[in-house]
């Protein structure tokens, strides 16, 4: 019986050695497959050049008067200190609030057309109330 017992657990380790090579091999392939790239990362890292070359961009927003509510609303975004390397390059932001919340999104093409050195975001997710928000977030891509 003993005997039996050794030949079985044998056999386990052996197929559970065989099973984590395979596992393995295979996350090592499907890791390998992933793209890493200057406009776009899937996974791993890699050097990412910024059009942004001096200077940080600077989002102030723009509020309106909601007389339903007696209170303030941001409607836009106006992002300055855009550099014209940046041009034609999606402007995201985001309106965070307590515990860096998201309450509203929205994105813009660059121009810089004219030594124009600013970007409005006029088309947000939402119109959040003033007094909520604490920060503006900004990210250039493409």
């Amino acid at each position: 019986m003993h005997k039996a017992i050794t030949a079985f657990a044998k056999k386990r380790t052996l197929f559970a050695l065989v099973l984590a090579l395979t596992i393995f091999g295979a996350v090592y392939g499907f890791a390998a497959t992933l793209n890493v790239g200057a406009n776009a990362l899937s996974a791993g890292n890699a050097a990412v050049a910024s059009c942004q070359a001096s200077g940080t961009p600077t989002g102030t927003y723009t509020l309106a008067y909601d007389s339903t509510l007696n209170s303030y609303k941001v409607t836009g975004v106006t992002v300055t200190g855009m550099d014209a390397n940046c041009n034609g390059k999606t402007v995201m932001v985001t309106l965070t609030g307590a515990s860096n919340a998201s309450l509203a999104t929205g994105s813009a093409t660059y121009s810089s057309a004219g030594s124009s050195t600013q970007v409005a975001v006029s088309s947000l997710s939402a119109t959040p109330d003033a007094k909520s928000v604490s920060g503006v977030s900004i990210a250039i891509n493409g």
